[in-house]
């Protein structure tokens, strides 16, 4: 039988909203911006009308909808309902947000970290729907994840279980953006890639130049997009990073030992093959053979719609 839930996944530039089904079905859907700082209270208020006009779209009674799921980056608490710390939306810190979303729309509402939602949704529909433990990484701006254990999602004591991209990797080595050295996100993250050619790119060593937008500024994709046209520092840039990365899935290997590693996010979208073929590559020469030989890292499947199908998942795996 089917069953209906909302999904929201916020971001730091928009916020998805979607109504979709237990069967991966997205029947309607919306986008507003999010707003940050002084703005957030009418960001909530925009939200929460939107939500009435989505229900309405769809035609769905509100009496089928199981509940609310909603992804946010940052530290969450799930059982408080609020988000303690998001280094990326200023002014939603500590906001009750489970509250607000319940009382305004009388539905049940499931408040879980973005990567995290991204793993369950990974668990229910997608590269994960057959495995009982798989670590979700997601690879873009910042470097994210989730992790399942028994089919369930880990969030640790203090609901900041898989923060991977802050692992440390290189001891006292670049700052990462979280004020620590040597992160994993510092060296593997599209960040990290596009730094990587901004600070040893000359007029002579590389070709993005042709790549780079009107505002002379650019990222992991212009990066990819000159790798493939052989552009020699944009590839090594890549090597680089999928060095990185396979140690930090190496370390995940010889501590939890899972089935699977699924791997999304936008750089994978731009990246060279020499990234993944070097992940590959540093994470068999890192891990212990027993937790390479047994684990199977595959793409993700849901791509795009992760967030969303993320969101709905917080619901369908709560019933």
């Amino acid at each position: 039988m089917k069953k209906y839930a909302i999904g929201i996944d916020i971001g730091g530039t928009k916020i998805s909203m979607v109504l979709g089904t237990s069967w991966e079905e997205i029947l309607t859907c919306l986008e507003i911006p999010t707003q940050t700082g002084a703005n957030t209270k009418s960001c909530i208020k925009e939200l929460v009308s939107n939500l009435c006009g989505l229900v309405q779209t769809a035609g769905i009674s509100k009496k089928k909808i199981l509940g609310i799921g909603v992804g946010i980056p940052g530290a969450v608490n799930a059982q408080k309902g609020l988000v303690p710390r998001s280094p990326n939306l200023p002014g939603w810190n500590n906001l009750p947000l489970v509250k607000v979303l319940s009382k305004a729309t009388g539905l049940p509402v499931r408040l879980a970290n973005d990567a995290n939602a991204a793993a369950l949704g990974e668990s229910l529909f997608g590269a994960g729907k057959n495995s009982r433990n798989f670590i979700y990484i997601t690879v873009s701006t910042g470097i994210g994840g989730g992790i399942i254990i028994d089919g369930k999602l880990y969030e640790g004591s203090g609901f900041v279980a898989g923060e991977i991209g802050h692992m440390s990797i290189v001891p006292e080595g670049r700052r990462c953006n979280c004020g620590q050295k040597g992160c994993l996100e510092a060296y593997a993250s599209g960040t990290a890639i596009g730094n990587f050619v901004r600070e040893r790119m000359t007029r002579n060593n590389t070709t993005i130049w042709k790549f780079l937008p009107g505002n002379k500024r650019f990222n992991a994709r212009q990066v990819g997009m000159a790798a493939r046209e052989g552009d020699k520092l944009s590839i090594e840039a890549y090597r680089q990073a999928g060095y990185y990365f396979g140690i930090g899935i190496a370390n995940l290997l010889n501590i939890i030992n899972p089935e699977k590693v699924v791997i999304g996010g936008g750089v994978l979208k731009s990246a060279h093959k020499i990234f993944w073929e070097t992940m590959i590559k540093s994470t068999k020469q890192h891990a212990w053979p027993e937790a390479f030989r047994t684990v199977r890292i595959v793409r993700s499947q849901l791509k795009g719609h992760v967030g969303d199908l993320g969101a709905l998942a917080l619901v369908f795996k709560n019933q």
